[in-house]
């Protein structure tokens, strides 16, 4: 699999006015917070492996994804990632929680087997590195899971 593009872009924008009796409004803005990050799609160690699904959970229900095997791509090919560089998670319905996996856990980011980050219905969370995080046979795991039960999509950009 090429993939044509690698680059994730994350941009915020805002900008405020605030009313003041007998004088113009003070204006702050227009203001943003950019993030764009192109992994290399070439060398030794290129992004070049997308993973992404749909999947719902059953109140109390989880799902454990293994990014050394198990996974398969929109064309049907085995993925085994070896590094990871970015993960996008967004909750249709319901709230979930994104965490390392109980069992070789990939704690990347998290800087710990234990913490998690709660995803509710309607929102998303991105983490994106130009950098990879290497994936091992005890450094691998991710778990999703919800306690009333979700709807959610993630995508993994990595590279085998």
């Amino acid at each position: 699999m090429a993939l044509n593009s690698a680059s994730t872009l994350m941009n915020v924008a805002w900008d405020q006015q605030k009313t003041l009796t007998g004088f113009n409004p003070v204006a702050q803005g227009a203001d943003a917070v950019s993030l764009s990050v192109s992994p290399a799609l070439t060398g030794a160690t290129p992004a070049n492996i997308v993973f992404a699904e749909q999947r719902t959970l059953s109140a109390g229900g989880s799902y454990t994804y293994d990014l050394t095997t198990g996974l398969t791509d929109f064309l049907g090919t085995a993925i085994n990632l070896t590094r990871i560089f970015a993960v996008i998670v967004t909750s249709s319905t319901g709230t979930v929680v994104f965490a390392p996996g109980a069992t070789n856990g990939l704690e990347w980011f998290l800087g710990g087997t234990s913490p998690t980050i709660s995803i509710p219905a309607g929102a998303g969370f991105l983490f994106t590195t130009p950098t990879h995080q290497t994936v091992s046979g005890t450094d691998k795991t991710l778990t999703l899971s919800s306690s009333a039960g979700a709807t959610y999509k993630i995508a993994f950009l990595g590279g085998q």
